[in-house]
């Protein structure tokens, strides 16, 4: 085991009461990603029918990107359960990051956001794809939270996305 002085006490009381603490902290994580995403759609609406400012969608895209870098690591929390996992979490959580980016320049009108575009739209269309394959192969009973986090974590903001991107298209 740990040494008492070299190691916070949440790690020495063993392992089965650190699962606890990550669900929580994973569902917590999960709710800012949601504040965020609602906060955009908020500021969004702010930009284009009220025409006030852009700085709550700026600031909420950006909080977005930074987020989903921080979930790649996050991801990494099933790898000792399921190593495929952690992989296509930290993939398709890139993927939702360089996306959100994306659309941020597509919606600012800043250089070089049809280059951004060209690159991230094949990593988002294969990370989505393979996300969908592997959640309509696995077995959701057997891997209740593994299929909770894909779905609710990078399913759900894949589909705000795709809806962000087309007002973009349809925008520009």
């Amino acid at each position: 085991m740990y040494s008492k002085f070299l190691t916070p006490a949440i790690f020495t009381a063993g392992e089965s009461n650190i699962k606890p603490h990550i669900h929580h902290f994973i569902a917590g994580y999960t709710k800012c990603i949601y504040l965020a995403l609602a906060l955009s759609g908020v500021g969004l609406y702010i930009q284009y029918y009220q025409q006030i400012t852009d700085k709550l969608f700026v600031f909420t895209l950006g909080s977005l990107v930074l987020l989903f870098l921080g979930q790649m690591l996050l991801s990494f929390s099933f790898m000792l359960k399921n190593l495929w996992v952690a992989l296509l979490g930290a993939f398709c959580s890139l993927a939702l990051a360089t996306g959100f980016t994306a659309v941020l320049f597509i919606f600012q009108g800043w250089w070089g956001s049809s280059i951004l575009v060209t690159l991230t739209a094949p990593l988002a269309l294969i990370a989505f794809l393979c996300l969908v394959g592997y959640l309509l192969l696995q077995d959701s009973q057997r891997r209740r939270r593994q299929h909770h986090f894909l779905l609710c974590n990078l399913l759900i903001p894949f589909g705000f996305l795709l809806l962000l991107s087309t007002m973009a298209f349809l925008k520009g």
